[in-house]
């Protein structure tokens, strides 16, 4: 749905992101979630070469340079996310470490490969087939999981995201803020940069530009939906430093 929050997401297939935590994920599910990543790589590749690239893949270099700003604080505990990278890795492009000089980069980088979503015409596309294979859009609103129980159809596909927390009366359920700049679309910028902890990626529809200082626990437990300019200010200047870097050299 193209008013969904995750329609302005950064649009990288990372399948292991955040997946779970390693004392929490049962003797299994290291199997299950192999199975299922590699089902999701075969479907997303069949968009691959598609008319306005809904899914394509990107180079992302990692540069080594520290922040010299200090992060904010650290919010709520440190929590260890299983990975589970390892077990596909004959499916992505394995990375590689690059010397100073071989790229118009500052200093030596890590570049790897990723599959991108072009998330405005993958969600056209497959809002298009949807639609084309007879299905309806119906906006509802519910208060209570038991609401549900009032639809119709027997299958339900249950995925509010944070709004399971209200929805399902689940505390457990954390929030954690993620703040999103976005440039101007420049077509002949197609990689991403990973620079004292800001992140960049061109998008068909836009550059992303997002601050995670300190990393995977930036924003935990923060619930707050008014946008930081200054945050943002920041971020936007880190990589202007960078490339102004660039363009001295």
């Amino acid at each position: 749905m193209p008013d969904a929050r995750s329609a302005r997401a950064t649009g990288s297939w990372t399948p292991d992101s955040r997946i779970a935590l390693t004392s929490a994920a049962g003797p299994g599910f290291a199997v299950q979630w192999e199975e299922m990543a590699r089902i999701s790589f075969k479907r997303f590749r069949r968009y691959l070469g598609l008319a306005d690239s809904p899914v394509e893949w990107s180079d992302r270099y990692f540069l080594a340079d520290a922040p010299t700003d200090p992060p904010p604080p650290r919010q709520g505990p440190e929590l260890d996310f299983a990975r589970y990278s390892d077990r596909i890795g004959d499916l992505v492009p394995h990375g590689e470490n690059l010397p100073a000089g071989a790229t118009p980069f500052p200093g030596p980088v890590h570049r790897t490969s990723s599959m991108q979503f072009n998330v405005a015409d993958y969600g056209h596309t497959l809002m298009a087939d949807f639609l084309a294979m007879g299905g309806r859009v119906e906006h509802r609103e519910f208060q209570t999981l038991g609401e549900l129980a009032t639809l119709k159809e027997k299958v339900v596909i249950n995925c509010p995201g944070y709004g399971a927390r209200a929805l399902c009366r689940d505390e457990s359920v954390v929030p954690l803020r993620g703040q999103i700049a976005w440039l101007i679309p420049q077509p002949e910028v197609n990689y991403g940069v990973f620079y004292k902890d800001v992140s960049m990626l061109s998008r068909r529809d836009g550059i992303v530009v997002q601050a995670l200082w300190g990393g995977d626990m930036f924003g935990y437990g923060d619930d707050h939906e008014v946008i930081d300019r200054t945050e943002a200010e920041r971020a936007v200047k880190t990589l202007a430093e960078l490339y102004g870097r660039m363009s001295g050299g």
